[in-house]
């Protein structure tokens, strides 16, 4: 966890310490979008070079939500089910796996490929004796389109419900002190990412508030740590 006051009071120090006070004139209502803002930019930077350890607390188990499968396209032996029923909300893919029957073998356990497939590569997959999924070998293949996930079978087993692994919203990031949009007062909330994490999101945060008041020095500084870190 973060202290949302550590994150704030680290935001104001960077961004005056390279420029005047004209351009500080930040509502917290702004910096607490930017910190949320920011935060989402660093989730989905280390989510796609697969860095899951930065984020623990926030992968979902397999077993917390077991979503039931429906037919979906049959001329290819797809099943789907919509990723908006799973709760809490699912922003990242980690894994899955899928519970399919055929003739009297039932839930039989079936591991779904990590590696989500492209689209364009549906015919070739489900057409390779190598690759198309089978009830034995106990391996099939997922993609991801349109909030839904659609798995793939062979035509010969049935698939009833997929046990999905994700990575879910952070808690939204606030401090109490202002009347949000719906109207409601702000609650102190404090950020749900690791310690370790807490300098790179106050600079992605600083580059974001650096640019929206022009602020020329803070948003160099704030892009060249950035970058630094990137190197580690």
């Amino acid at each position: 966890m973060i202290a949302v006051d550590s994150l704030l009071y680290k935001i104001d120090q960077k961004l005056n310490k390279l420029s005047s006070n004209e351009h500080q004139s930040i509502q917290l209502e702004d910096k607490i979008l930017a910190l949320n803002e920011a935060q989402i930019k660093l989730i989905k930077k280390n989510a796609f070079s697969r860095k899951y350890e930065d984020f623990q607390n926030l992968i979902v188990d397999y077993d917390v939500n077991p979503l039931p499968l429906s037919e979906g396209d049959r001329n290819i032996n797809q099943f789907t089910a919509p990723l908006t029923d799973l709760d809490p909300q699912y922003l990242f893919y980690v894994d899955s796996y899928i519970l399919a029957d055929k003739g009297r073998c039932k839930n039989r356990k079936i591991w779904i490929n990590r590696d989500l497939a492209q689209h364009g590569n549906l015919q070739f997959i489900l057409n390779n004796n190598h690759y198309k999924p089978s009830f034995e070998y106990q391996e099939t293949f997922n993609t991801i389109a349109s909030d839904t996930m659609s798995v793939y079978t062979d035509g010969t087993f049935t698939p009833k419900k997929i046990y999905i692994a994700y990575l879910r919203y952070p808690k939204y990031i606030d401090k109490e002190g202002y009347v949000n949009l719906a109207g409601d007062p702000s609650v102190t909330q404090d950020c749900e990412l690791e310690a370790y994490l807490e300098n790179e999101l106050v600079d992605l945060t600083v580059q974001d508030l650096a640019e929206y008041t022009e602020n020329v020095s803070a948003t160099q500084t704030a892009q060249f740590r950035i970058q630094t870190s990137e190197q580690i």
